[in-house]
């Protein structure tokens, strides 16, 4: 064990746990997850009251855009004022410049952090030290529903950078003793790595893993091929959709309860799935808007939020860009937070054909896996670069015949619209984003 590696754990404990308000945050928390839906509502006001002052008194931006519309901080007198402000996207931000970043803090006392760029170029967002630790608390929320202890031992496989993606040869893990946290190259997962990172999994003694469903899916098909047996107790999954396939692959592979949750690296949204299964929209993170969309069929609506949390670079009525299905159920585990059906994915990720159909994530991948009965498959990414053209490119797996292309091509030819054409093409791997992650359907055509 390295004295750089305890250095490393110590300093990311210390920036978590006890540079900013995560205990004291942790116990509101699990107050205020009990709490009746007005009572809830009262401190959302409460929240967006405080950040639109803090808006208006310090970020450039925001000042000269309520003087503009004629909004003050007394306008917010209730949660429906918030729609007094238009709503904005990624490109009236990187538009603003630095004219959206708080002049309250020095600069050399921010943090930077990036967005997943699965839409283009990673967006920077600046954070507080602060605002650190109160994400931590309401991470550690989502980890408490998964009965994921404190101490508990976890492997890692996402974003993180432990070797160069070019690099083949490097060490594609790192153990941090003090976090007990094993971190796994996302950006090198694949069938070729995939059993290395399952056994020292097992040589950790590590019973829970987080990190991209696509990432733990080809690890768990892969364990399946090789007859390798890795027994979890809970995976995490975010950062990407999981779809129905991957769930019921991870399930078989290492027999373990699956909880996904879906966050942003704007530090304006999230949602988390509680032990009963449920989506619930975090209400104490930012006050979130579900708007409709047009032309989709089956309550799809686009994410347009505003975070609490993070004062050094506010976004208030963000367009994350993303849909989720709506949901007017309440859930039985008894909290009071808004449920969705189901996360989505982008909005640009949607199949269309010059007939109108629209198909998402979920539908696409109906066809191709459980329709069509593909099963020796490891990646797989739709891309659209016409309205009457995608390609299907493809990763196979080790049992993959041409049974399995044919049944792909029969399947796609049976339900995808008759006005699409459709194309298959087999790859060493799929694009990953700049973050490592896979985006399922990537469309080159506006909607």
């Amino acid at each position: 064990m390295s004295i750089r590696a305890i250095a490393n754990g110590a300093a990311h404990l210390l920036v978590k746990r006890y540079t900013g308000p995560f205990w004291l945050h942790k116990r509101w928390l699990n107050k205020t997850q009990w709490l009746s839906y007005s009572e809830l509502q009262i401190i959302q006001l409460k929240l967006l009251r405080k950040l639109v002052r803090h808006c208006y008194n310090s970020v450039p931006y925001y000042r000269r855009s309520m003087d503009e519309l004629g909004i003050s901080p007394e306008s917010i007198r209730t949660l429906k004022d918030i729609e007094k402000f238009p709503i904005i996207n990624k490109k009236e931000v990187l538009k603003a410049g630095d004219s959206i970043i708080s002049t309250k803090y020095p600069r050399w006392a921010l943090r930077k952090g990036r967005t997943g760029g699965s839409t283009g170029t990673p967006m920077i967002v600046y954070r507080t030290l602060f605002s650190l630790g109160t994400e931590h608390a309401f991470a550690r929320r989502q980890w408490d529903w998964a009965g994921v202890g404190m101490r508990e031992k976890s492997a890692w496989i996402f974003q993180r950078v432990v070797a160069p993606p070019e690099k083949k040869d490097a060490r594609l893990y790192d153990y941090d003793p003090v976090m007990r946290e094993l971190t796994l190259s996302a950006y090198h997962c694949s069938a070729d790595t995939a059993l290395d990172y399952a056994r020292l999994i097992q040589e950790h003694g590590i019973k829970v893993v987080v990190g991209y469903p696509s990432a733990i899916y080809t690890m768990a098909k892969t364990c399946i091929n090789s007859g390798f047996k890795l027994d979890l107790r809970v995976v995490i999954s975010t950062w990407e959709a999981m779809t129905e396939p991957m769930r019921q692959t991870i399930s078989d592979a290492f027999g373990c309860k699956i909880f996904d949750f879906y966050g942003s690296g704007e530090r304006v949204v999230a949602i988390h799935k509680c032990e009963r299964g449920s989506y619930h929209i975090v209400p104490e993170y930012g006050l979130t808007e579900l708007i409709p969309m047009d032309g989709c069929e089956g309550g799809h609506y686009r994410v347009v939020s505003t975070g609490f949390w993070n004062k050094a670079m506010p976004l208030i009525r963000y367009d994350m860009g993303d849909v989720v299905a709506g949901s007017d159920e309440s859930c039985s585990c008894g909290r009071n937070f808004p449920v969705v059906k189901s996360i989505i994915g982008k909005e640009g990720d949607i199949i269309q054909s010059p007939s109108g159909v629209q198909l998402g994530v979920t539908a696409v991948v109906q066809i191709l896996y459980t329709i069509g009965g593909t099963n020796n498959i490891l990646e797989t990414q739709f891309i659209q670069d016409a309205l009457d053209h995608i390609t299907i490119e493809y990763v196979p797996g080790r049992k993959f015949t041409e049974d399995d292309l044919a049944n792909m091509r029969n399947s796609a030819a049976r339900f995808l619209p008759r006005d699409l054409k459709v194309d298959f093409e087999q790859v060493e791997a799929v694009k990953r984003t700049p973050m490592g992650k896979i985006r399922p359907i990537v469309s080159q055509i506006a909607r």
